[in-house]
């Protein structure tokens, strides 16, 4: 199912054709299970993060009324903003077996149901977005709307989500387990405070010098030590046990996990960035044949997927610019 305002996982460079869901190239052919029936709930919110980024870079805020086959971009981002299935009280976005949708594209080969961490965060940052984007566009009412459901999110994600060591599980239900990248993205956008923030922070920072966290500067979804069993990394995944998205090492949250261990430790948040650039040194791909570092991930064991991924380089460094 594709309902009205869902954004497109990617477009076709060949046609401009939209694929809805990850996993598939073939426009005929998407939408099978393993990806999700319902298309990745995070894009919508990755929709209105770059009209919002492109208003706050050349302050074109007339952009936001230009129409489209008959709708405003605003309209549009209104509606996108509505698509995935929330709860009603709280606007946590949730999913079940039986309609699932993605939780979001780096967890594309991951079975995750209940109540969801992540893209409640990345909804949570998209409220605070429109709240902003309607306050240029002087209309109060709707920017005090989506101010207070950004707050209703932020209120209810640690009570749902947060455990006895102060991680975020990434679900309620399925796979429902610690979530290394929700917990340092949640510290890193202000949705962690006080004493939830920094108990965060510190376990975090223990995983780290256990070394159940990351390997060469990158991060896994799923701490070592919070695997489901000894044959997979998430209670229900796709792929085989340390590859891809089920326990292999990303770069791209390395930003969000050293800004977070900084807050508690900041050597040891040194330590894992001088980790993480000396392997992008190591295998720099400019350096020829056999060299392809930025990988999107790799393993311990030799496995290597995505030779010069640039979102492995792009987040981190919006991070560390920042620090």
């Amino acid at each position: 199912m594709v309902p009205f305002g869902a954004i497109a996982d990617h477009i076709r460079v060949d046609d401009l054709l939209p694929i809805y869901f990850p996993g598939t190239y073939d426009y005929e052919a998407q939408g099978v299970e393993e990806f999700g029936k319902f298309p990745p709930y995070g894009d919508q919110f990755y929709f209105i993060h770059m009209a919002h980024y492109y208003v706050q870079q050349t302050s074109d805020k007339k952009i936001l009324e230009k129409e489209i086959d008959g709708f405003s971009l605003i309209d549009r981002l209104e509606i996108a903003f509505k698509v995935p299935p929330a709860r009603s009280d709280n606007h946590i976005v949730y999913t079940t077996m039986g309609f699932r949708g993605v939780d979001f594209g780096f967890r594309d080969a991951v079975r995750i149901t209940g109540d969801l961490v992540y893209p409640s965060i990345l909804k949570y940052r998209a409220a605070m977005q429109l709240s902003a984007l309607f306050e240029k566009l002087r209309n109060q009412g709707k920017a005090r709307a989506y101010r207070e459901i950004a707050a209703a999110i932020k209120k209810a994600l640690p009570g749902l989500f947060r455990n006895e060591q102060g991680m975020l599980l990434a679900s309620t239900g399925t796979s429902g387990q610690p979530d290394v990248w929700a917990t340092a993205l949640a510290v890193y956008l202000g949705i962690l405070e006080g004493e939830q923030m920094e108990s965060a922070c510190r376990h975090l920072a223990k995983l780290y010098k256990e070394g159940s966290l990351a390997y060469k500067g990158s991060i896994r979804h799923v701490p070592t030590t919070d695997d489901f069993n000894g044959q997979t990394a998430w209670e229900n995944a796709i792929v085989p046990k340390n590859t891809y998205q089920n326990g292999a090492y990303w770069g791209t949250p390395s930003g969000w996990v050293s800004y977070a261990i900084s807050r508690v430790d900041r050597e040891l948040a040194k330590q894992l960035i001088k980790e993480y650039i000396a392997e992008l040194r190591k295998n720099d791909f400019r350096k020829g044949r056999g060299f392809n570092a930025p990988y999107e991930c790799f393993s311990p064991s030799g496995y290597t997927r995505g030779p010069v991924y640039l979102t492995t380089v792009s987040c981190p460094y919006i991070v560390l610019k920042g620090m």
